[in-house]
């Protein structure tokens, strides 16, 4: 019989502590693999939509609140900047593309979004379309939209339909619907795994149109005088993208000593949230699991040489019958492989199993889709320290079974 069956057999004898060791692994194992896991495929995902975008220009605040707000679609805007801006941009010989964006309403607390159809030019770093239709085509009139797939799958709407937008962001009970300004559907985009699937592209001058005439009506229902032409036309934001993306910096610079805004480079604000905020808590999931993982550890050392005491007579027997000191040291060390093995086995399919249950709620909430059977190669190299310290946990009883002799077996049993 190969060691193998034989420490198959002996940890299936023992098989409550056998299973106890292993889902004290297991768990550990779990953790490190989802949050090495997670941190790999958000960073992928986030970083992938902030790298379509050189600039965000946008009203003075926090560059991170610009880009999450503008780029996300997950927080309030930090302000407007005039339309004028956006235009001096789009004729900057350094802009291969920009887009203006306009934010205020929602529908079922998808964001409608206000923009000109050059947005739907944006090109990959590579040089392909970003943006597909899966059905119809781009807004002509000012009241046609184009809804992101997801929109387009949980609202049900289709090609032709019509909707009401409702003031704000978010969705809000008792909010006020814009119900003199129907939108009707003109195109659905193919799911692009970004925010931007969770979003109802429309025109600006829609944006504009709908809160001029709410400004105008709330004026005269208070009784006061609107002036025209008071107020010039805004944008929340300006989306840029450089033929060279190396002048970042400087037009970085630029936007904010000639223009009353600011100007966030989409990556690095990303970046800086992940290893400012993100990153901390990472890192204390990974100091639990690997406090739990070491636990584990001592667990299969102490488990391993609490079995070789118990089974000093079996280990004279076989060394009575034949078996050298090596084979019944290997004996034992194959038992504290096998545990350590499945332990990691079963970590590893339930902590990507566990990943692959959050796909659904994080795309519905961001709109960024995550491969959870993804292995980094952070992943792999933790698996492999994990590995080695069950390796050295079962080497000390394994040494222990070695040094001794068949008469002090049988002599510690009497």
């Amino acid at each position: 019989m190969s060691f193998l069956a034989m420490a198959w057999r002996y940890l299936r004898f023992r098989w409550l502590v056998s299973l106890l060791t292993v889902a004290g692994i297991s768990l550990g194992v779990a953790l490190v693999c989802a949050v090495l896991s997670l941190r790999h495929e958000s960073e992928r995902a986030l970083s992938r939509e902030a790298g379509l975008y050189d600039l965000v220009a946008g009203g003075k605040g926090s560059p991170l609140q610009l880009v999450l707000a503008n780029v996300y679609h997950l927080d309030s805007p930090t302000g407007n900047v005039p339309y004028a801006d956006y235009e001096r941009l789009r004729r900057d010989s350094r802009v291969l593309w920009a887009a203006p964006v306009g934010l205020g309403d929602n529908y079922l607390g998808y964001r409608i979004v206000g923009t000109e159809a050059q947005f739907f030019d944006l090109p990959e770093r590579n040089g392909n379309p970003f943006f597909r239709f899966r059905e119809g085509k781009v807004f002509e009139d000012r009241f046609e939209v184009v809804l992101g797939s997801q929109v387009a799958s949980s609202s049900g709407l289709g090609i032709g339909d019509s909707f009401f937008g409702t003031h704000g962001l978010v969705e809000v009970p008792g909010a006020e619907v814009h119900r003199d300004f129907p939108y009707r559907v003109s195109g659905i985009l193919a799911p692009t795994g970004t925010a931007q699937d969770r979003a109802i592209f429309g025109t600006l001058e829609s944006v504009w149109e709908i809160h001029e005439t709410e400004d105008r009506l709330h004026s005269a229902i208070q009784g006061t005088a609107l002036l025209e032409g008071r107020k010039e036309r805004e944008a929340t934001a300006i989306l840029v993208r450089l033929k060279t993306p190396g002048l970042r910096l400087w037009m970085a610079d630029e936007i904010r000593k000639e223009t009353d805004g600011i100007a966030a480079i989409p990556i690095n604000e990303i970046l800086r949230f992940q290893r400012g905020i993100v990153g901390p808590v990472q890192r204390a999931l990974l100091a639990v699991a690997a406090a739990v993982v070491a636990v584990s550890c001592l667990t299969v050392l102490v488990t391993l040489n609490q079995a070789a005491e118990r089974r000093r007579r079996d280990i004279a027997i076989l060394r009575s019958i034949g078996a050298v000191r090596a084979e019944v040291a290997a004996l034992v060390f194959t038992e504290g492989l096998l545990l350590t093995g499945g332990g990691i086995l079963v970590g590893l399919l339930l902590g990507h199993g566990g990943l692959a249950l959050s796909v659904g709620p994080f795309r519905d909430a961001t709109g960024l889709v995550l491969n959870p059977w993804q292995i980094p190669s952070s992943e792999l190299v933790a698996l492999g320290v994990m590995a080695g310290c069950g390796a050295i946990a079962s080497l000390f009883p394994s040494i222990s079974c070695y040094r001794r002799t068949p008469i002090e077996d049988l002599h510690l049993t009497e």
